[in-house]
């Protein structure tokens, strides 16, 4: 990894380049509101592979991205690893009531019963989704928010069984 001022720049691995292109083409040949699941074992980059696929959606499609997780520590790390990515993000946490700066980031990082609460009291409504990404997705907490990203592809990653 080669540091800059404001991004750290990545280097992937031949298997992860080979699964972002087996990704995307996936991607572009179904419609938008199309489900994948992607597994790698436990040590495989999957925080690595997920920040390149929104890197590489936000500037292919313009449209935003959210990053769905079960733990709070796993968003700090997914937020600076899509820093690190160059991806501009902001984390949807406890402290976070509403999103009057969305319009500031085209990626969001939320733990799933927080982005639930906002999203049912009507105080948190995030525009131009595109793709979800749900991290470690063998818990089913996230089947809850389906209904607010109907129109969004759902890429799911979890390590195999």
């Amino acid at each position: 990894m080669k540091s800059t001022k404001d991004t750290t720049e990545k280097t992937l691995y031949g298997y992860q380049e080979e699964d972002l292109k087996k990704i995307f083409e996936y991607l572009e040949d179904n419609s938008d509101n199309s489900n994948l699941l992607y597994q790698l074992p436990t040590g495989g980059g999957k925080t690595v592979i997920f920040s390149e696929i929104a890197r590489r959606y936000i500037e292919r499609t313009g449209k935003k991205v959210v990053v769905l997780t079960h733990r709070i520590e796993l968003s700090i790390q997914t937020s600076k690893m899509l820093s690190g990515f160059g991806v501009k993000n902001k984390i949807i946490n406890s402290d976070v009531k509403e999103l009057k700066d969305q319009d500031e980031f085209k990626c969001f990082v939320a733990m799933v019963e927080t982005l639930n609460n906002r999203l049912q009291e009507d105080k948190v409504e995030i525009n131009n989704i595109g793709l979800v990404i749900i991290d470690e997705a063998h818990y089913n907490s996230f089947r809850k928010l389906f209904k607010y990203f109907d129109k969004s592809v759902i890429q799911v990653l979890r390590p195999p069984h």
